[in-house]
């Protein structure tokens, strides 16, 4: 049952890998005229700021809404919020709760620890498959991504490619108490491909084209940290289909903390493996979402 954990925890906290990005937990802050044109010079001071946070590995607590949206109506949204730890090359820790997000508010369906190069999953999802008193199903992790996004600004490369793609400079507000410049642009998926694997996997596994843009927004604090990133994925590449499109709007607090992350009771986990029974990818996330959301209100 190699991986079928983790692809069902896939297509529940993120509809087909690509759909991420901007979904506003909070309005955004005025912005000030676009600048048009050549991008903007923008100093590496951002990049060596989240590189100094890795080597003095700290925490940062994450506040991320995703939607997926049709014309200007959202179908699903999910909250996912918690905190991350870095290590010496990038995130190695992590403690994270995906929420539907609901009329009457956020109910938690699924909580994602990873510590120590694996990865703990627990979720209502899971329940009928566990033995008595085992509530954790532990599996080994590809990667260190955090974010539903396409465009994962905590690691430094795909930071910079971002800000090579700044299209304007400007004023913002105050964000958790930080003041903060908005910078914005736009990257295309064969620029974001050369240093997100990711993005190369999405564009052949659903056959978008490499020139597809991604528009973004990108708050930095007084620190040079991100306070806030949003960008958005048109799904649509058709005059005849739907308008379809994901968002992310994430936000950053807390940077430089030094939060414990640990994994669960040893005797309340079971490894993937030792489950006999496939755990199916749920088709409609729509459904799984919802059905999960209502049994845990």
């Amino acid at each position: 049952m190699r991986r079928r954990i983790a692809l069902a925890a896939t297509a529940l906290i993120a509809p087909a890998l690509a759909m991420a990005t901007p979904a506003p937990a909070q309005a955004a802050p005025a912005t000030a005229h676009a600048t048009a044109a050549a991008p903007r010079a923008v100093p590496s001071g951002p990049v060596d700021a989240l590189r100094r946070q890795f080597a003095k590995r700290t925490t940062v607590r994450v506040d991320e809404v995703a939607r997926l949206i049709l014309d200007h109506d959202d179908l699903l949204s999910y909250r996912q919020s918690g905190v991350v730890r870095f290590g010496k090359t990038g995130v190695d820790a992590y403690d994270l709760r995906t929420s539907g997000v609901t009329g009457s508010g956020n109910s938690t369906v699924l909580r994602t620890i990873k510590v120590d190069g694996k990865v703990y999953l627990k979720s209502a999802l899971y329940d009928d498959l566990l033995p008595a008193g085992r509530t954790w199903i532990r599996t080994s992790t590809d990667g260190d991504g955090v974010t539903s996004s396409m465009i994962d600004v905590l690691r430094p490369k795909v930071l910079a490619a971002v800000l090579a793609t700044t299209k304007s400079k400007s004023p913002a507000g105050r964000i958790g108490g930080s003041p903060t410049v908005l910078l914005q642009g736009s990257i295309t998926l064969a620029q974001l491909a050369k240093v997100s694997p990711d993005a190369g996997a999405v564009a052949k596994m659903y056959k978008v084209k490499k020139t597809v843009k991604l528009p973004w927004k990108l708050w930095i604090g007084a620190d040079q940290l991100p306070r806030r990133f949003a960008s958005t994925f048109p799904l649509t590449f058709s005059a005849k289909a739907p308008n379809l499109s994901t968002a992310t709007d994430s936000r950053f607090a807390a940077w430089g903390g030094k939060v414990a992350i640990t994994a669960p009771p040893a005797d309340l986990v079971i490894d993937e493996e030792d489950i006999e029974t496939d755990i199916p990818v749920p088709d409609d996330f729509t459904t799984t979402i919802t059905k999960l959301a209502a049994r845990e209100r």
